[in-house]
């Protein structure tokens, strides 16, 4: 069993991250009316709000909730206003006027939703963070392969072997799309919205991020193999056998026939763009050259395998 322990990473600092948070909570606490004031939090409260600049995120979340405390009954109405209409659907519904401990009731029922959108705010907060991390380390990976693919190319220039380089190149493309593609999903991946506490959606994205680095990381070096893979399926023919001719003189580039064995080079300019884009979108896509290759086996099985697939749905 391994005894490694994961260093603790706190939240980042207030006024880092959290100061519209902060004048906001400040501009709620200072727009209590007079009465106010003699409630046995308002001390408490205000020497909170005097010294907001070094609050860290249990005092602002603490002084949140003492000015829903320290409202008056028509500012704590507005605000259950405001709250209902952020949770779609509240644990319990909003209690009507008129009946018993209307103002206690309406106030405990608008701390629980309060509490609960601090409790969203704060895993989506550690979620950027992790995001952020991810992000980091994924850039520094695609700064590391491109270095790498940067100075293959360079070498292959300078020996004149033309294959080489190509090849530095598609895969340096094939793990931009990956790239690209992991920061997209990362970007809209869903982020724990108020009334989702149940579902523990932030728990999950939270320890996926965290754990799932490295393999993420393993999916970006895959996609620049992948791009390799559909350089060799463009430059082999066998999708130009399954498109018309026109078609595949369109989409996809023409290579230029070798005297012996290797991967053979494009024709022109125009074809090394192509086959750029296609490198690209094989990294980017990480399912489409796997498709690819089944709809190739799908195309050149035996006719004799039919049959009997259909034998055995019967």
């Amino acid at each position: 069993m391994s005894t490694s322990s994961r260093a603790y990473r706190p939240l980042a600092q207030v006024r880092a991250v959290g100061g519209a948070y902060v004048d906001q909570v400040v501009a709620d606490f200072r727009a209590l009316p007079a009465e106010s004031a003699q409630s046995e939090r308002y001390a408490e409260a205000k020497a909170l709000a005097d010294g907001c600049d070094q609050l860290d995120w249990q005092q602002l979340f603490t002084l949140e909730l003492w000015v829903l405390q320290l409202m008056p009954l028509h500012q704590l109405e507005e605000r259950a206003a405001i709250l209902a209409q952020i949770f779609a659907h509240p644990a319990s519904n909003r209690p009507e006027p008129g009946c018993d401990d209307y103002p206690a009731r309406l106030l405990a029922w608008a701390l629980n939703l309060q509490s609960e959108r601090q409790w969203a705010f704060r895993k989506n907060l550690l979620r950027e963070q992790e995001a952020w991390r991810l992000r980091k380390r994924l850039g520094e990976t695609l700064l590391m392969i491109s270095v790498l693919m940067l100075t293959l190319g360079w070498f292959a220039w300078l020996i004149e072997v033309p294959t080489l380089a190509m090849v530095a190149m598609v895969y340096w493309l094939g793990v931009s799309g990956g790239y690209a593609s992991i920061a997209r999903r990362s970007q809209s991946a869903s982020a724990t919205r108020p009334g989702e506490s149940s579902r523990s959606t932030a728990f999950g994205n939270l320890c996926a991020l965290d754990i799932g680095q490295g393999s993420v990381v393993q999916a970006m070096l895959l996609a620049g193999l992948f791009a390799l893979i559909g350089y060799g399926l463009l430059a082999s023919g066998l999708i130009g056998q399954i498109l018309q001719d026109g078609l595949s003189k369109t989409l996809f580039p023409q290579f230029a026939p070798l005297p012996e064995l290797g991967l053979p080079l494009p024709r022109s300019a125009e074809d090394v763009t192509k086959l750029g884009v296609w490198s690209f979108l094989c990294g980017f896509a990480e399912r489409l050259v796997p498709d690819v290759l089944d709809k190739l086996s799908g195309k050149f099985k035996p006719k004799s395998d039919k049959p009997a697939e259909g034998s055995e749905k019967r």
